[in-house]
């Protein structure tokens, strides 16, 4: 049954019509019905409200149907400039990942797909994107960390998504990218740093507490000063520092990739990435430390660091020699000395992100303040006995590498 009007008044006929009418290049375009639905998980909806939408509709004398994911940008937990998080992502979709995207199709490789298509793109009457629903093509959410084969699929989507990047970047024809800049670090603290900063002091008033982890917390206590300035020598985008630039994902962890499944529902067949909000151009080591502690399990990071890292290299050099690409391609090596460079971003991620991994994710949609229970929640996160044995292996690790240093 059809819906008059949607759950937000101007989400009506009219508005499809506009939409499809655009996307189909077809002004007589006219719909027929439309269904739209609340897409309600918590663990998805921090900064952006989802709709998805199944809309009838008549074009060139043919009944169709469409499905389509609608994304409205309005943060309600954490914070983030909602502003720059939107026009980052709109920019990506409407112009970086399409021209990506072309790449693999005039080199032969049209089966390889980014990200969902972008559909329509508005600020009015409140900032949107819309997308195609791809669940129809049974992509769907993965539900927790991954394995070693499923995460050996993911470094190989990672760069190929880079390798893409790269090719434009270094492109002559492509003197001026579009503006991509909104990284988690970008000139300016915003909530998302200053929540990050407080769960660190959280961290040191903790681990002060822990019988044995003196010497730990003595360096992180001398860490706190410099935790932005740190941040924001990783995300830098002129930091020469770094020997290659691509464009990263910036967020880049399970909750933010769709997979589909093969026939067994037990190995990923293929991903798609999404939510561009903090991405921006600086050296793969960002996505690469993400995709180590929030993609990848800890058997698979603990036990397969190195192999992964060399997986994902080979798909780089590959990708890059399949869509044609002639300039310099980037070594292993210079692929190891931007991690290592990058050190205290795993300091951030395993102290910062990591625990919420543990989080009751009804509860953690009261976190992002400062009230008392808020803080008391995060306490609890630090002193959850999983997290405990999670840091417990790896602060010798950060102390031996020098990021705690």
């Amino acid at each position: 049954m059809g819906n008059k009007k949607g759950p937000i008044g101007w989400l009506d006929k009219s508005f499809f019509e506009k939409v499809l009418g655009q996307a189909k290049n077809d002004k007589s375009l006219t719909v027929k019905d439309f269904f739209i639905n609340r897409h309600v998980s918590a663990s998805e909806q921090f900064s952006s409200t989802l709709y998805r939408a199944i809309v009838s509709y008549r074009s060139k004398d043919r009944l169709e149907q469409i499905a389509f994911v609608i994304k409205l940008t309005s943060s309600k937990t954490n914070r983030l400039d909602d502003v720059a998080s939107f026009e980052n992502e709109a920019n990506l979709y409407k112009d970086t990942i399409r021209r990506m995207q072309s790449l693999f199709k005039t080199s032969g490789e049209a089966n390889v797909q980014l990200a969902p298509e972008l559909v329509f793109v508005s600020v009015d009457p409140q900032p949107m994107i819309i997308l195609e629903d791809v669940s129809s093509k049974k992509y769907e959410l993965h539900k927790g960390l991954m394995n070693l084969t499923n995460s050996m699929l993911v470094a190989r989507k990672l760069a190929i998504f880079h390798a893409s990047s790269y090719s434009l970047l270094n492109d002559t024809k492509n003197k001026n990218p579009i503006n991509v800049s909104n990284g988690l670090f970008n000139g300016t603290a915003n909530d998302g740093v200053k929540f990050m900063e407080q769960n660190f002091v959280i961290f040191v008033e903790e681990i002060s507490k822990w019988s044995g982890f003196e010497k730990y917390a003595e360096n992180f206590k001398k860490l706190i000063p410099s935790f932005w300035p740190l941040g924001l020598d990783i995300f830098k985008q002129d930091n020469r520092a770094f020997a290659t630039t691509v464009l990263n994902h910036g967020d880049f962890h399970y909750n933010n990739m769709l997979v589909q499944f093969d026939s067994s529902r037990t190995c990923v067949s293929d991903i798609l990435f999404i939510d561009f909000q903090l991405s921006f151009y600086g050296t793969p080591a960002v996505d690469l430390i993400y995709f180590l502690y929030l993609v990848c399990d800890r058997e698979t990071r603990d036990n397969h660091r190195q192999e992964l890292i060399y997986h994902y290299h080979l798909a780089l050099v590959e990708t890059l020699t399949k869509i044609g690409f002639l300039g310099k391609i980037p070594t292993l090596l210079d692929l190891n000395c931007d991690l290592l460079r990058c050190g205290f971003l795993e300091v951030i991620i395993s102290v910062c992100f990591m625990p919420f991994l543990f989080a009751d994710y009804n509860a953690i949609q009261n976190v992002f303040s400062s009230a008392q229970n808020a803080t008391e929640y995060r306490r609890q996160l630090y002193n959850n006995p999983q997290y405990g044995k999670l840091i417990e292996g790896l602060l010798p690790y950060f102390l031996h590498k020098g990021f705690i240093c």
